[in-house]
C-alpha cells in the first residue's frame, strides 16, 4: 500500500530553487529561535577571541598535546554553490530581481578568515586563517579594531600591491553580525572599512618597484543590490565580471610618479549572488550562489558566458526578471 501510494503522488522538487526557499525558511525559523533563546547562542559560541593569542603562541604544540584536534576556524566561511545554469525555471531564480545581491568583479586570490584578537595601540594583532583547516597562514598588524572577524581574499599579488579584498562581515568590535541579513551585511562592511586608518605605504623607486610586508589595504568587493535593472546586469556588472576592477594604493613618494600611486588590475573569479535575506551561515549554503568565469571542464562555455547570454535574451525579449 505505500508503495502503490508513493507510486500516485508527483515527483519531490529537487531544483536549486526549491532547495534554496527550504533553506531560507529553516534559516528564518533558526535565527528566530536564537533571538528568543536570550541571545546568548550564536555560531562563534565557544569561539574566545580573548584566548586566541594563547592559540597563537602555543600553535602546534598545543595541536600536539591534543592529538591534533581539529582547528576551530576551520570551514568557518560562507560557501556558494554554483547557480545551476540549466533545467527547469530557466537561469535565474524566480526572485532574483527583487530578493538577491550581486558581488563582482569577485577578485582571484586565497579565501581566507581574518581574526583580530589582541589590541594594539593603532589596531590590532590579526591572524590569518585559511579557509579549509583554519590553519595561520600568517600574522600582522591592522587598523582593525580587536574582537573582529572578516571573510577576507588575499590578492594574488598582495606582495606588489598590499591589498585584502573584504568579501563580507562576522565580527566587529565584539559585535556578532553572522545573524544579519546579507543586505545589511554588505552595507556595514563598508561604512566601517571606509572608517579606517591608511595604512603607511611602502617607498618605491624607478628601479625597486614597491613592496609589502603584509596585506594593508583593505578592499571591499563591490555588491550591487538593483538587480532589476536588466541595463545594471548587462552594461556592469557582467563587464566587470569580465575584465576585473582596477585599485588605486597610494604609495610613499617616488620618482615612479608625479602622484605617488600605483595602479592595479585585479583580476576577476567571477560573480557571486546571495540572497539579501540570509544570515551568514559556515560551510556550503544554498543561500550563495557563484558564476565563474573560468569553465569548471575543458572544452565548456564559461558559466559567466552562458549566464551573459540569458541576460542578453531577456533584453532582447523586452521582459522582466
Amino acid at each position: 500500500m505505500e508503495r502503490n501510494r508513493s507510486f500516485k503522488m508527483p515527483p519531490l522538487d529537487n531544483s536549486q530553487n526549491s532547495r534554496r526557499m527550504r533553506r531560507l525558511e529553516e534559516q528564518k525559523r533558526s535565527r528566530a529561535m536564537k533571538v528568543e533563546s536570550a541571545r546568548n547562542v550564536d555560531i562563534f559560541a565557544g569561539l574566545s577571541l580573548n584566548s586566541l593569542n594563547d592559540m597563537v603562541i602555543d600553535g602546534e604544540n598545543s595541536h600536539a598535546e591534543r592529538g591534533k584536534r581539529p582547528s576551530k576556524w576551520a570551514n568557518l566561511a560562507m560557501y556558494a554553490e554554483p547557480l545551476e545554469l540549466n533545467g527547469a525555471g530557466g537561469v535565474l531564480p524566480q526572485d532574483f530581481a527583487t530578493a538577491w545581491i550581486a558581488v563582482a568583479p569577485v577578485p582571484r586570490g586565497k579565501r581566507c578568515i581574518l581574526v583580530a584578537y589582541k589590541a594594539w595601540a593603532q589596531g590590532s594583532i590579526v591572524s590569518m586563517r585559511s579557509r579549509a583547516k583554519g590553519n595561520q597562514i600568517m600574522t600582522l598588524r591592522t587598523h582593525l579594531p580587536a574582537d573582529t572577524i572578516l571573510d577576507c581574499i588575499l590578492d594574488e599579488q598582495w606582495e606588489t600591491n598590499g591589498i585584502i579584498h573584504v568579501l563580507d562581515i562576522l565580527r566587529w568590535k565584539s559585535q556578532d553580525y553572522t545573524q544579519c541579513e546579507a543586505s545589511f551585511r554588505f552595507w556595514w562592511r563598508d561604512v566601517k572599512i571606509a572608517e579606517l586608518a591608511k595604512a603607511n605605504p611602502p617607498a618605491s623607486s624607478s628601479s625597486r618597484p614597491p613592496h609589502f610586508s603584509y596585506p594593508c589595504n583593505f578592499q571591499p568587493v563591490p555588491y550591487f543590490s538593483d538587480l532589476h535593472d536588466i541595463n545594471l546586469l548587462q552594461n556592469t556588472i557582467i563587464p566587470i565580471a569580465r575584465s576585473g576592477i582596477t585599485v588605486n594604493v597610494p604609495l610613499a613618494p617616488s620618482d615612479m610618479s608625479d602622484d605617488n600611486v600605483l595602479v592595479h588590475n585585479c583580476q576577476s573569479d567571477g560573480i557571486l549572488f546571495y540572497v539579501g535575506e540570509s544570515s551568514y551561515e559556515p560551510g556550503p549554503s544554498l543561500l550563495a550562489a557563484w558564476v565563474p568565469v573560468v569553465p569548471f571542464n575543458d572544452g565548456e562555455e564559461s558559466p559567466l558566458e552562458v549566464f551573459a547570454r540569458h541576460v542578453q535574451e531577456i533584453t532582447s525579449a523586452n521582459v522582466s526578471i
